[in-house]
């Protein structure tokens, strides 16, 4: 990194993989939109206030079933969520 310029906050979205009750069929994920720490490099390794780089979860949407179409509950927070993380970087 060079010295003379300027970091700003950035903000990525992850995603996870979930296991909802017993009772539920399908694939379920995780999705998080997430400030990095300055100067880190990569992603994090997971969706935790202790994981390393990560210096703030904003926002989670948790149990999104993953569907076959864009109108899945996965695709419509995945959408939502790099909207957000777009706005926030500006």
């Amino acid at each position: 990194m060079n010295a003379n310029t300027t970091e700003t906050a950035r903000f990525i979205v992850m995603t996870a993989a979930t296991t909802p009750s017993a009772s539920c069929w399908g694939t379920y994920r995780r999705i998080a939109v997430v400030e990095l720490e300055t100067g880190f490099e990569g992603a994090p390794k997971m969706i935790s206030e202790r994981a390393k780089g990560l210096k703030a979860i904003v926002s989670t949407w948790e149990n999104c079933n993953v569907g076959k179409t864009a109108k899945c509950a996965y695709q419509v927070a995945l959408t939502e969520a790099e909207e957000m993380a777009a706005n926030l970087n500006k």
